[in-house]
């Protein structure tokens, strides 16, 4: 299995999801589950939703991918950015220091629900 694309949110997975589907693409969603869960420090290349489809069909799928979001970044275009700038891998220094200030602060056990109080007075009537 190689790693295609990482979609934005969940919506945008849910319709490449029956994308793959109709067209009859084998695939899997590495994180599907997993990565649904808030708790914890969110890492993008631990956390993130990613399609995987075999080698001999990864063109297919980058193919109709690219029918419906042209402007797709695909997970090998991105790994050979990061590759060509920095010659690092695919994660450097900051993301690795990012998770680090989230996991001290204590920034994992904020709720993720983006609801204020004026909110919740006006979905109550």
């Amino acid at each position: 299995m190689k790693k295609l694309y990482t979609p934005v949110d969940e919506s945008e997975l849910v319709f490449l999801k029956s994308l793959f589907e109709a067209e009859g693409l084998p695939f899997y969603v590495l994180n599907d589950n997993f990565g649904s869960l808030y708790s914890g420090v969110y890492m993008n290349y631990f956390n993130a939703k990613t399609i995987m489809v075999p080698e001999e069909f990864f063109e297919d799928g980058r193919e109709l991918i690219l029918s419906v979001k042209t402007d797709a970044v695909f997970e090998d275009e991105r790994r050979n950015d990061n590759n060509r700038n920095d010659n690092k891998g695919e994660y450097g220094g900051a993301d690795f220091l990012k998770a680090l200030v989230n996991l001290f602060s204590f920034k994992w056990l904020y709720t993720r629900s983006g609801k204020n109080e004026k909110d919740k007075d006006s979905n109550d009537l």
